[in-house]
């Protein structure tokens, strides 16, 4: 599912305004997105008193950094091309579909922000 994310990422990259630096642009998206899933699981862990929460913002931007290095170190370009040659091939039905279920991806991946500040209101 990664890669497929990592893909759909990458064409969306290519029809963007920084279609000059794509397999940047989706490391930084990638790494943003698991990021940002990540600060949800941390959060709801602390509302329940399981995990404590970032102790100051610098843990939390190192933390962003670490996801994006990590993406784009893990996305090299021999993988980034297997990748590609393996999602072009998708018909036109498997893309609107994929297309469609990475689009509630990420938003529900930003959704879930707000999620967490209306669960146990008032504990963090």
């Amino acid at each position: 599912m990664f890669h497929y994310l990592y893909y759909k990422l990458y064409l969306a990259s290519l029809k963007s305004s920084l279609k000059d630096i794509p397999r940047f642009m989706t490391a930084v998206s990638f790494g943003g997105l698991i990021a940002v899933n990540i600060f949800v699981i941390i959060g709801f862990l602390a509302k329940l008193n399981l995990l404590p929460f970032y102790t100051n913002e610098h843990q939390s931007g190192l933390s962003v950094i670490i996801c994006i290095i990590l993406a784009a170190l893990y996305f090299h370009n021999n993988r980034v091309a297997s990748i590609l040659k393996k999602y072009s091939k998708e018909s036109k039905g498997k893309r609107i579909q994929g297309n469609i279920i990475v689009a509630l991806y990420v938003v529900l991946s930003f959704l879930s922000i707000f999620a967490v500040g209306f669960f146990n209101a008032g504990k963090l």
